[in-house]
């Protein structure tokens, strides 16, 4: 992706990490950073539950821009010509690209992440002073 072509402030990103998936327990840093947020984006399947979304939902406000980035698949097959792969590499894409049209925009952009059993295999790079972000599982071994 290319820079900000009208040459304007360009939005901050927070990757916000929730903690072991009660509420009460977020940190102060995820509750000051989802609370400085004009966009919230979290992941969720299909069906449109998001566990993020439910562990955030007590710091989410009214004039929050939600962005749900809905997994292409979970556990089914797919008949993307590429596979698996290449259905989640086109909606990890489309993702960062959405969130880059916000923080083009100059909107400060949340990015919400739970903790799983399996996060040690997930990578989530938010790097400071870039336009795009993506929190990535690791390939299936």
């Amino acid at each position: 992706m290319t820079g900000n072509p009208a040459g304007n402030t360009v939005g901050k990103l927070y990757g916000v990490g929730l903690g072991p998936g009660d509420p009460d327990l977020l940190t102060l840093a995820a509750v000051k950073a989802i609370a400085s947020a004009d966009v919230v984006a979290y992941h969720s399947a299909r069906h449109g539950r998001s566990i993020a979304r439910s562990i955030a939902a007590p710091h989410l406000r009214e004039d929050h821009v939600e962005e749900r980035l809905v997994y292409p698949l979970t556990v089914e097959t797919t008949d993307h010509p590429g596979g698996y792969r290449g259905a989640l590499d086109d909606f990890y894409e489309a993702a960062a690209a959405r969130l880059a049209a916000h923080l083009d925009a100059g909107r400060t952009v949340a990015v919400l992440a739970e903790a799983t059993r399996s996060s040690t295999a997930r990578t989530s790079t938010c790097t400071s002073g870039s336009r795009t972000a993506t929190t990535r599982p690791s390939s299936p071994a």
